[in-house]
């Protein structure tokens, strides 16, 4: 893994080795509760700083499709980014959940509305013949070998399996620890950018 100045020298903010003793569960209980704790405002800067650091990316200019999760709650914020990406002539697509997510375009923001688990989905439903260069997504932690700690429904995971797009997690700093607790069928990430790091594999 190839750690930017800002990531590698940062490795004492990440929590301390017994974190990898914790269960999946605890450190999500955990790590929730800890980012539901940043202010809205806090949240917005250091989302700032985030897309700010993915926008700079040579990956992301020239990437021509790319997918974002849509954030909810206390999530790193998304749309801001989507409207940035769209000005940039890039097209979106963006994850419709039924049983598995799978992915379609992005037409509008008055397209979304509210769906399953409370996310924001497009209410048309336009699949896109082209796979993303490059897929965002969220989790509640991400380590130091960049593995991803999602919500315990494995939905990300099996999207991953299936894409040979640029996987790039984006996340409070605060969320990334030394090590999480993972399995067999845990998906890596090539990328994971905070507002103080931007870790790469």
């Amino acid at each position: 893994m190839i750690a930017h100045p800002n990531a590698r020298d940062l490795r004492s903010l990440a929590q301390p080795p017994s974190e990898s003793n914790k269960s999946k569960k605890e450190v999500r209980i955990q790590m929730l509760a800890l980012r539901n704790a940043i202010s809205e405002s806090e949240r917005k800067q250091k989302g700032e700083e985030i897309m700010q650091k993915l926008f700079a990316l040579d990956e992301f200019k020239s990437a021509k499709c790319i997918a974002f999760y849509i954030s909810k709650g206390s999530e790193v914020a998304t749309l801001d980014m989507i409207k940035k990406a769209l000005s940039l002539d890039k097209e979106i697509l963006v994850p419709h959940t039924d049983h598995e997510i799978e992915l379609v375009k992005f037409t509008s923001f008055e397209d979304l509305a509210p769906a399953r688990f409370g996310i924001l989905e497009p209410k048309t439903k336009i699949r896109s013949e082209k796979a993303p260069d490059i897929i965002i997504v969220p989790g509640l932690s991400f380590d130091l070998d960049l593995h991803r700690l999602g919500y315990g429904k494995g939905h990300y995971d099996k999207l991953l399996k299936t894409l040979n797009s640029i996987r790039i997690g984006v996340c409070f700093d605060m969320q990334i620890i030394e090590k999480i607790p993972r399995h067999e069928h845990d998906e890596r990430l090539d990328i994971v950018i905070s507002e103080k790091r931007l870790l790469i594999l």
